[in-house]
């Protein structure tokens, strides 16, 4: 600077450029943060529903949730989330109830259900983030 006070032209660069980087790497976490919340909800959100029907319904074998895969076709809103169990689920209504309490609890709101699949809606600012819909594999 000089003695009048002036910033000069590079420091307004500098800090320009870092502000961009900044916004730019905002952008991807904030993704990447919604899609791990996503799949931590809708895991936990499955294991207590098996875990409950094995509690209450003493013919349902014990069954665990194996994975959680996610998959998102790149520069869509479209995000298919698909649970695997390590046995059959014999009624997968209170799965997708136990999914949905989960999602609520984390935040969500925008939730549809019906008899095979769960669709969470999110939104950002300008309109619809993601749609994710849940299925059981």
């Amino acid at each position: 600077m000089d003695q009048r006070a002036q910033i000069s032209v590079e420091y307004i660069l500098l800090v320009a450029i870092i502000l961009f980087v900044v916004l730019i790497f905002a952008s991807v976490v904030i993704n990447g943060n919604e899609e791990n919340n996503v799949a931590s909800a809708v895991q936990l959100g499955a294991s207590n529903a098996t875990a409950n029907m094995v509690f209450t319904n003493t013919s349902q074998p014990p069954v665990k949730v194996t994975n959680v895969t996610m998959t998102n076709v790149i520069n869509s809103t479209q995000v298919t989330v698909t649970i695997r169990f390590s046995g059959p689920i014999s009624n997968p209504t209170p799965v997708f109830n136990s999914i949905a309490n989960s999602l609520i609890a984390t935040g969500y709101s925008n939730i549809t259900q019906n008899s095979t699949a769960l669709t969470l809606t999110t939104q950002s600012g300008s309109g619809i983030r993601h749609i994710y819909t849940i299925t059981l594999g």
